[in-house]
């Protein structure tokens, strides 16, 4: 369904496997629209296009009429004039297809509970309230204690071992990844205030951004108020 690959291998009955070019479009059809696809909200491969018509909304001649235009009035004829002329100036085939209101539907449908609560306390952590401001990089016992000012609840399921496995999907779902330590060999982790901790981070920012974003998190966590003024008092002493 995406390019690249540019070749897609063809097994026809009888004849050896064969390259041929991927110019496929694919189209999906469903009747039903919230549990017939899973999609994510970072999707940038689906157009979803949607109708709530029901075939009582359509007479009983529609459909032989219409095959009558395309056989026998030179429907198809027309079909293929209209898109030999179509502008496509302003198309760019590069860029994600439009997310209409069906996609939204079909999204927030897959939605886990989990997710909406853990994004709620990103939104609660974060600058300006919304996910344009999300820390950068983010712990699990960050996310308790952001989520025990407003859900203790959400909080203690956080800190329960038994759901940390599926926290790291949670997170997905929010554009977080793990990011691992390479400078410890074992399994990755971080120490942070005396402790390991797996670190989370925006998966949209370059590898080295992150790696800063690991650092800020742990100056942070380790440093006073106090301390961490003096330190930027300090630097911009140095600077001039």
């Amino acid at each position: 369904m995406a390019s690249p690959p540019e070749t897609l291998s063809v097994a026809d009955k009888n004849v050896k496997a064969h390259p041929v070019l991927n110019c496929v479009g694919i189209i999906i059809s469903t009747n039903h629209k919230t549990d017939g696809l899973h999609l994510i909200a970072e999707d940038r491969r689906h157009f979803v296009s949607w109708t709530d018509l029901t075939p009582d909304d359509f007479g009983s001649d529609y459909w032989p009429r219409m095959y009558n235009w395309y056989q026998n009035e030179n429907g198809y004829g027309h079909v293929a004039a209209h898109l030999a002329t179509l502008d496509l100036k302003g198309f760019d085939p590069k860029e994600p297809p439009p997310k209409t209101p069906a996609f939204w539907e079909i999204v927030n449908a897959n939605r886990a509970p989990e997710d909406n609560r853990l994004a709620d306390v990103l939104d609660n952590l974060s600058l300006f309230g919304d996910r344009t401001t999300w820390p950068d990089a983010i712990t699990i016992e960050d996310l308790a204690q952001g989520a025990a000012k407003n859900d203790f609840d959400f909080s203690h399921w956080l800190r329960d071992p038994k759901n940390r496995r599926h926290l790291a999907h949670r997170l997905e779902q929010c554009g977080y990844s793990p990011l691992r330590n390479p400078e410890d060999k074992h399994d990755g982790q971080w120490r942070i205030n005396g402790k390991r901790v797996t670190v989370y981070a925006l998966a949209a920012l370059n590898i080295d951004k992150r790696f800063e974003a690991v650092a800020r998190l742990k100056w942070m966590a380790e440093t006073t108020l106090e301390e961490r003024q003096a330190q930027r008092s300090a630097r911009a002493a140095a600077a001039n």
